[in-house]
């Protein structure tokens, strides 16, 4: 059996270009050392940001994954698409992080909805390693619905 084989387009690296600049502000990278620390055992999802530890992000969401950010391109491709999705709902990115050895990876978001960070990056990924058959495209869509959004996933 042939394994599927995953490439950037055009459109995802340019994305990823626009996030990848240098942090200003470096808290992100923190955040993803800890996602990396404290939470390998989930895989992708999104937090509010506990304001003690990281008071710059009170009522701030953290979208974060742990699927090897530098060496799959698969979660390069997640990234990438999740920024497409914040962009169409013009949720601002504040940060771009990775955790030491690049393998989770965080962004630090102008959002305290945590069902949709959520729901979002799920949908992301299932897009892309499932395609069609994606067990949270409906519920993203009843979400985006019930909370006034005028877009679809």
């Amino acid at each position: 059996m042939k394994t599927k084989q995953y490439r950037l387009t055009k459109t995802e690296k340019t994305l990823l270009d626009r996030i990848q600049r240098p942090n200003i502000i470096g808290v992100c990278n923190l955040m993803a050392t800890k996602m990396y620390r404290e939470h390998m055992n989930v895989h992708r999802g999104a937090w509010l940001i506990d304001d003690d530890e990281f008071p710059e992000g009170e009522g701030e969401c953290l979208i974060f994954g742990n699927d090897s950010f530098t060496s799959d391109v698969r979660a390069r491709k997640e990234v990438a698409q999740v920024v497409s999705r914040l962009d169409s709902l013009a949720i601002r990115i504040f940060e771009f992080g990775l955790g030491p050895d690049g393998y989770t990876w965080a962004l630090w978001v102008d959002s305290d909805d945590e069902v949709l960070l959520d729901l979002i990056v799920w949908d992301v990924w299932f897009d892309i390693t499932c395609g069609k058959v994606n067990p949270m495209k409906e519920k993203l869509n009843e979400y985006l619905d019930e909370m006034g959004y005028e877009v679809t996933a």
